[in-house]
């Protein structure tokens, strides 16, 4: 009998991974989202009790509260958890279910994610530590390469957080040094190429433009992050984008944002941001 699994959550994480592990072809796979525009199966369509819990809801205070429900309802022998989330929360999970929980977090540029999937690694950590070879397995089934984490999930959790947020922290950067440049009324032209040079050869100083950072990763993790390490770092990126917003109503920052953003595409691939 075919293993059963359910994917709760189907924005653009949960709808990749759904699609993923029914195109392997080695799963009974059922997806279900609150968002009845979204899920693939109502709820009573859903044979209880399933095998393994695959979570790709977005991460709130009552994350925990909200996983263990549907644990509650449909019985898994273990849960993988997809979504981004705090520092701690694979234990939390973890101590309120008495199940075993893998923590696998997602890689990859909107809207391209399922095909990022299949790109990058997919790693995980785990409690008890040693179910991370049984999600490694199961994983390695649904036709992804994966790396097992060799440390407590803390350290996973962190490392997705932080993927993101360093991206972030760099454009607030470039935001910052926009500010500083029109204060002594020039552009970044030259402050970018010149910074452009050095990268060319020692690969250690992107340039990225100072655009207001949307979308739903960078801001939302940094968000993340910041309340539960009330950090001035993260509290600075988080009052430098928002300072952006308002900026980027002058018709002469919008100009500079997109002939940087060329300079940018031009130093990395391309085809990853397409």
């Amino acid at each position: 009998m075919a293993t059963r699994l359910l994917v709760v959550g189907l924005g653009e994480v949960g709808r990749a991974v759904y699609e993923v592990a029914r195109d392997s072809g080695r799963f009974e796979v059922y997806g279900y989202d609150v968002d009845t525009a979204k899920t693939t199966h109502r709820l009573e369509e859903i044979p209880r009790p399933v095998d393994i819990l695959h979570v790709a809801i977005p991460y709130s205070e009552k994350f925990v509260e909200i996983v263990s429900q549907y644990a509650s309802e449909f019985k898994p022998r273990a849960v993988i958890i997809h979504s981004t989330v705090a520092p701690g929360t694979t234990r939390r999970l973890h101590a309120a279910l008495k199940l075993p929980v893998a923590f696998s977090p997602v890689r990859g540029k909107h809207p391209k994610i399922r095909e990022h999937l299949y790109f990058w690694p997919k790693w995980v950590a785990a409690l008890p530590r040693e179910f991370a070879g049984e999600a490694r397995r199961h994983l390695e089934d649904m036709g992804l390469k994966v790396r097992v984490c060799e440390e407590e999930p803390e350290a996973l959790e962190l490392a997705k957080l932080w993927e993101t947020v360093y991206r972030a922290v760099m454009i607030a950067a470039w935001q910052e040094i926009d500010r500083i440049a029109r204060r002594y009324g020039v552009g970044l032209k030259t402050i970018a190429e010149f910074t452009a040079e050095v990268h060319s050869v020692l690969r250690d100083r992107p340039v990225y433009y100072p655009d207001y950072i949307g979308g739903h990763c960078l801001i939302p993790n940094t968000q993340i992050l910041h309340s539960v390490a009330q950090s001035k770092l993260l509290e600075f990126v988080l009052e430098s984008n928002e300072k952006r917003l308002r900026e980027l109503q002058d018709p002469g920052v919008r100009r500079e944002v997109e002939d940087l953003r060329e300079l940018f595409l031009s130093l990395t691939r391309r085809d990853y941001y397409a």
